[in-house]
């Protein structure tokens, strides 16, 4: 699955969004729509579970994290 620059763009945008305070039900549905957009099923490692793409002030690299996503590349047997 190729991530075309649009949709590259809206997973940028929903990763910002899930960062903001926001009421459980918005943050779930926020994280679904990053589910099924993401080509890749770990995304939310990246974000919750790794310090990789955090810098030195703990700000999140939202861009970084967006190419991770979009380099996925599923294996098939």
């Amino acid at each position: 699955m190729t991530v075309d620059d649009k949709t590259k763009s809206e997973i940028a945008r929903l990763i910002r969004q899930m960062l903001l305070p926001q009421p459980e039900e918005e943050q779930d549905e926020t994280y679904e729509k990053i589910g099924r957009l993401s080509p890749d099923p770990d995304w939310s490692n990246y974000i919750f579970h790794s310090s990789e793409f955090y810098d030195e002030a703990e700000d999140l690299d939202v861009e970084g994290v967006v190419e991770k996503i979009a380099s996925y590349k599923p294996i098939i047997l």
